[in-house]
């Protein structure tokens, strides 16, 4: 069964993830399987235990949970609502996962579509993506279903071997949901390069021949895995672009790789698909390089 494992955070609400769940299984012609999953934190459990006993407060928090999907008005879209005790949430979401064999996981993040917040990931999609072993949704808490447009899915690809399992998944999500799919990709050279060093003309021209050879660098890798959809060439920041193409295109989520960064090379290097995910207004899949549809 194509199970996915659907995250809820009853302290920030996740009506965002598990609303888009039920919107991805109805989309699917209810293909897929969702099992909501809320991990209470151990010290949590263990300051109600003095109150109710343990086996109390775990039936509290499940019931609790039932009824923050009630009131999203999807409980009916889940097969079934599981409570896990740990104290690391996102490990247990990930065991989670593994045990039940899911093809991928959705779980939402801590920042509204137009909050400001400083963190605005949180700490357990922070640290799904850094430990990216499946497919993995990243959902704005606040999405609502009006939000999630007919457009075509949009994925984010460079052609390099990050990008080979968000162009297979990619597709296989716009075949499920028969929907078309549209890559995008960015290239820029830095800002302080381009200032010192071309002429207004020049430094246009230059553009213009970057894009046309980025466009037919990637449409030939992509051709190599066998896929011949439209390609968007943009030039400018990365994030920004990717975000402005998926919004012109009316994407109701958008697909990206991950390059899988080291802890110490995401201290000196930017990690698009956190990124994306973190500042994103729709949903953000992010996909290993070696998953398969």
């Amino acid at each position: 069964m194509n199970t996915w494992i659907v995250g809820v955070d009853l302290r920030h609400r996740s009506d965002g993830a598990v609303r888009f769940g039920a919107w991805l299984r109805a989309q699917t012609g209810g293909a897929i399987e969702l099992v909501g999953v809320h991990v209470a934190p151990t010290d949590v459990v263990d300051q109600l235990d003095q109150f109710e006993g343990r086996v109390r407060v775990r039936e509290r928090l499940k019931t609790e949970a039932e009824l923050a999907m009630d009131r999203a008005g999807v409980r009916d879209a889940f097969t079934e609502v599981e409570l896990n005790e740990a104290d690391e949430p996102a490990e247990a979401l990930a065991n989670a996962r593994a045990g039940r064999t899911a093809v991928g996981l959705i779980v939402g993040r801590k920042a509204a579509s137009d909050g400001r917040d400083l963190v605005r990931l949180g700490s357990v999609a922070r640290r799904l993506l850094q430990r990216l072993v499946v497919p993995t949704f990243v959902v704005p808490p606040d999405l609502g279903a009006d939000q999630l447009r007919s457009g075509p899915i949009v994925v984010a690809v460079t052609p390099a071997d990050a990008s080979a399992g968000a162009v297979e998944v990619g597709a296989a999500m716009a075949k499920a949901l028969r929907r078309p799919l549209v890559f995008v990709r960015v290239v820029s050279v830095p800002e302080e390069y381009t200032q010192i060093y071309w002429s207004t003309d020049a430094l246009a021209q230059f553009k213009g021949q970057t894009i046309a050879a980025a466009k037919d660098r990637t449409a030939e890798w992509l051709a190599d895995h066998g896929r011949s959809e439209p390609v968007v060439v943009r030039y400018g920041d990365t994030i920004t672009e990717i975000l402005a193409v998926a919004a012109e295109q009316g994407s109701p989520f958008l697909v990206c790789g991950s390059r899988l960064l080291s802890r110490v090379e995401r201290v000196i290097a930017l990690s698009t698909s956190s990124e994306l995910a973190a500042r994103a207004a729709i949903p953000v899949l992010v996909v290993p390089p070696d998953a398969r549809a």
